[in-house]
Formats: C-alpha cells, sequence, structure tokens
C-alpha cells in the first residue's frame, strides 16, 4: 500500500482531510501526520511517503520552506498544497517547486477525490516505467534519467557508449514542441517513426558512429527529447539531424515541430553522463522556450541563438482590462483583453515572454476575483495552478489567448455580475480602512496606488469607490486632513513650520505653504497671527 502524510497546524483540518479519504479505494495507507514543517520533514525522511498533503501557512518551518526542502531532500514525493491562501505568492512557489497540486480550504470532496485519482494515476505510471524490462526498454530508461533523481547511478546501455573500451562520451539533446498546440496528442505514438528515420539517417550523420533515444517530457508540456550520443558530434551534423527529426515528427504528426539544441557535452562514466544528460536537456528546453512565437520549423541552438529582447511588461494595458473587468464590462474588457495580449505576444516577443507574461496577467485576474470573496476555482472551474500549467505548455500564441478568452475571462466576467453585492460591499470596508489609513499615517508617504496594491484591487477601481462613498478624491482627501492637523499643530504647539510641514508628510516647506494658502486662503503667518489674535481676544 501506498503511504500518505498529511500536514497541517490544526488538528480539525487534518482530521477532515483523513475522514474524506477513502482509504481502501485507493489502496492508500495514513503513514503518519505532522503539526509543522519541521516535523513534517523529519517525517518524510524517515518513512519516505508516497504522497503529502500539507499546508503553506505553519509555525517555524512553513510551506515555502518545506517545499524548498523536500524539492531538494524528496524529488519524487508527490506534493498537494492544501491553502487558504491561494494568493500569487503561494502558487509561485508551489509551481517552482513542483507541487503535484494545489486544494482550497475548505477542502471538497469531489475535489480531493479528483487529485487522488490523478495522485493515483502517476504513481502508477511511475511503477510501469521502473518495472519495463531493461532489454527494449531504452525509452524508459531515457525518462528516468531525465526526470527521476533515483536512476542517477543506475548503469547505461553499452550502446550509449563509445565502442573500443573508452569511457568518454559526448551527447546531445534535442527538445521539440509542436508549433500549434494540440490537445489531445499521442506524443508516445510518434517514437517509433521517429527512430526509424534516425536509423536511416545512421550512415550519413556523425561518421556513422553514433546512438539515439527518444522520450517525452512528464506532465503537459509534453515536449519530444531526444538524445544523442557518440565518439565525436559534429555541430553541422546535428543540425542535419535536427531538419530530419522534423521532417519525421511532421509526417507523424501532421503539424511541424520547432527543436531546442543543447550545446555538444562531453562526459566520463556512467554519473557524469547522467548529470550531462539533464544538464543537455535544460539547455534544450530553454533554447526551445527563446523561439519568436511567429516562428515556425525553427532550430534554436544552446549559445549561438541570441535570445529575443523581453518587451517590458504593459501593466498600464492590464490595468486598464482590469477595471474593466472589475466593472463587468464584456465589450471593455475584450477590447482591452485584445491590445494587453497583443502587446505580450507581437513579433519579436519569444515564446518564454509571452507564457511569462501571460502567467503574470492570470495571478492579477485571481488577485482580482480575491476582491469579492472568489477565486478562479470558483468563476473558471480550475484553481490558478492548473490554469498556470496549461499556459506553460502552450507555444503559440493562439491557443494561450483562446483559453482566455473561452474560460477564464467569461467566468471572470460571470463572477463579477453574481457577486456584484458582495464586491461592492467589499468595497466599502476596503474605502472605510484606507480613510483609517489616512488617519494613522497622514505623515508617511501614501498613494492610492500603493494602499490598492495592498488590497489586490485596481486603482483606478479603488479611486471611483472612494470618490462615491467620500464625495471627494484620495489626493484631495489626504491634503484636506494633512491641513487640518497642520492647523491643529498650529494653535497648540510652538513648532516652526518647518516642522509642522514635516509632521504632516511633507518634506518640502514651500510646497506645504503653497497647498496650505491654496486650501485656506491664508499664508501660514496670516493663519498663525488669525489664530493669535482670536486667543488675545478671548483672554
Amino acid at each position: 500500500m501506498r503511504k500518505v502524510v498529511i500536514v497541517d497546524d490544526e488538528k480539525w483540518i487534518r482530521r477532515g482531510i483523513i475522514q474524506s479519504i477513502p482509504w481502501e479505494r485507493y489502496n492508500l495507507v495514513l503513514a503518519g501526520e505532522a503539526g509543522d514543517g519541521q516535523e513534517a520533514y523529519e517525517l518524510v525522511m524517515a518513512l519516505q511517503p508516497d504522497l503529502l498533503f500539507m499546508d503553506m501557512r505553519m509555525p517555524e518551518v512553513d510551506g515555502k520552506a518545506l517545499l524548498a526542502l523536500l524539492h531538494q531532500a524528496a524529488p519524487d514525493l508527490l506534493k498537494v498544497v492544501v491553502s487558504g491562501y491561494s494568493d500569487f505568492e503561494y502558487t509561485k512557489e508551489a509551481i517552482r517547486h513542483k507541487a503535484f497540486d494545489y486544494l482550497l480550504k475548505p477542502v471538497k470532496k469531489e475535489e480531493l477525490a479528483a487529485v487522488l485519482d490523478k495522485a493515483v494515476a502517476e504513481l502508477d505510471r511511475r511503477d510501469a516505467e521502473r518495472e519495463a524490462p531493461a532489454e527494449g526498454g531504452r525509452e524508459a530508461l531515457l525518462h528516468r534519467l531525465l526526470f527521476q533523481e533515483e536512476t542517477a547511478e543506475q548503469p547505461l546501455p553499452a550502446a550509449w557508449l563509445p565502442s573500443g573500451g573508452s569511457s568518454t562520451v559526448q551527447l546531445a539533446v534535442l527538445a521539440g514542441q509542436p508549433d500549434v498546440y494540440r490537445d489531445a496528442f499521442d506524443h508516445r505514438a510518434l517514437a517509433a517513426p521517429v527512430l526509424e528515420a534516425l536509423q536511416r539517417s545512421r550512415p550519413f550523420l556523425f561518421g556513422g558512429r553514433w546512438e539515439a533515444g527518444i522520450t517525452s517530457a512528464p506532465g503537459p508540456s509534453r515536449e519530444i527529447v531526444v538524445m544523442v550520443t557518440g565518439e565525436r558530434l559534429i555541430p553541422e551534423h546535428l543540425l542535419k539531424l535536427g531538419q530530419q527529426l522534423q521532417t519525421a515528427l511532421k509526417q507523424a504528426a501532421g503539424v511541424s515541430f520547432s527543436l531546442g539544441a543543447s550545446s555538444i557535452l562531453m562526459a566520463v562514466g556512467s554519473r557524469e553522463m547522467s548529470g550531462a544528460i539533464r544538464s543537455a536537456y535544460a539547455e534544450g528546453k530553454q533554447a526551445l522556450k527563446q523561439k519568436r512565437l511567429l516562428e515556425q520549423g525553427v532550430i534554436r541552438t544552446a549559445g549561438k541563438d541570441p535570445g529575443c529582447p523581453s518587451p517590458v511588461y504593459p501593466q498600464e494595458l492590464e490595468d486598464a482590462f482590469l477595471l474593466a473587468l472589475q466593472l463587468g464590462s464584456r465589450t471593455a474588457a475584450a477590447s482591452n483583453f485584445e491590445r494587453l495580449f497583443a502587446a505580450f505576444s507581437g513579433e519579436s516577443a519569444s515564446v518564454e515572454h509571452m507564457q511569462r507574461s501571460a502567467a503574470m496577467l492570470l495571478h492579477a485576474i485571481e488577485k482580482q476575483l480575491q476582491t469579492g470573496g472568489i477565486g478562479l476555482e470558483e468563476a473558471c472551474g480550475k484553481p490558478v495552478l492548473a490554469y498556470a500549467e496549461m499556459i506553460s505548455c502552450r507555444s503559440d500564441a493562439a491557443s494561450v489567448k483562446a483559453l482566455f478568452e473561452s474560460v477564464i475571462i467569461p467566468g471572470a466576467l460571470a463572477s463579477a455580475a453574481s457577486t456584484g453585492s458582495l464586491g461592492e460591499k467589499h468595497g466599502e470596508k476596503v474605502v472605510r480602512e484606507v480613510q483609517k489609513l489616512v488617519e494613522a499615517h497622514y505623515d508617511q508617504p501614501l498613494t492610492l496606488h500603493q494602499i490598492a496594491a495592498g488590497y489586490f484591487m485596481n486603482t483606478d477601481y479603488l479611486s471611483r469607490l472612494f470618490k462615491k462613498m467620500t464625495g471627494h478624491n484620495f489626493v484631495d482627501y489626504l491634503t484636506d486632513y494633512r491641513i487640518s492637523k497642520s492647523k491643529e499643530l498650529m494653535k497648540h504647539s510652538a513648532y516652526k513650520n518647518y516642522e509642522i510641514a514635516q509632521k504632516v508628510g511633507y518634506e518640502d516647506y514651500r510646497y506645504f505653504s503653497q497647498i496650505f494658502k491654496k486650501k485656506t486662503g491664508l499664508t501660514i503667518g496670516q493663519y498663525r497671527l488669525a489664530v493669535q489674535r482670536s486667543e488675545e481676544r478671548m483672554l
């Protein structure tokens, strides 16, 4: 039976998850519980579980730190993050440290069941690969060498090593993806025709003394990965091999592929070769991401093809889009999204820049939805981590744009309409809190943009709410409050004028003097004289 560990600092939440898991159905057993990250780490090291459910907010070692530790110490452990805080920072950490999935509290039984189905399927797949026979299992072995740490010292097939007793080998990796995203795509079916094409090329490349292995990456990206080994690999021949690989892939899949080619690396012995294979794959994958969006059927080489300069993220266009989304305007949201997406997916943009920008927009939408008390999962049907994975496996702009236009934006607009009263009440609460913030920190630099970011709200939207509730825009409200405080100090203290300016938030005394006269109709000297005469009359 497969072992499960559950980590949360609140016992009642751990109990709820334990009671919700149909243990026998999934052939699972509860191996242990932990109330904080340090205890969880020690438990994982001692028990070596297959599956971990973990909270993010915990004392001592929190979820982010625990993910980082386990990413290194237990890379094959399936980690499911369970948290009530689905904001960008936590989700980003979950993605960076390869969390398997993400659940929001309170955990719903049907969502838990879906994650368990997915987890057990992944564990079954891993078991099947581990049990694959040594003969004829080159694809499975390459897959394990690339993606499973425990195979780092596994002996390599003799066919991948040079003949004549030499322990030194040269290797390179080609990583490929279709230029147009296809939802239903059987990457495993490509292995046989691709290997057949490579075999036909054997006599004409690298002096005929080379071998190749092919596999596909796990997860949603499913890059095609081809490793080439030989005594002496020639860069020009590697490029020809890539072109022949593209031809074979297009014939087998019916769609063009672009490739990222690693540099040619040298390794000595099995252990060094395993590390070199991973390094070469990382180079090839990164080179592939540097492809321009409009390019098709290209081969990008690590270290030779300069990456595309990343345009500045269009923050102003994002602000306009988010405002339209928050106001529930479908027409404005559609037109603003069109301009925003075009800005980060133009001719010069790389795949990497487009994916990163789309992920930033995704998390901005998630934050904004949270101001109305919901998240992407409630609005669109899947958690933010799932949509981030969908973006990461799409290398063409059209499929990413379609994901937003067909699923994410309609869901967010529908939620804005259905939760309008809730969002308005939340907005009124925020405005009251902003007023208290001004009263407590009027002597500090304050901007509405800074405050809006703290509440995950669009600045223009908060500005409209503030004006609607108070009758003043934020700057006027803050200025009026500061001037009123300066008047109090002039009446009841012996502070000098420049000291008063500093105490109400103005470092520039001359600017403070101008603002004071504009708001009161008097200079500071005239006001203080009037106050003095008034006090004398009272005596």
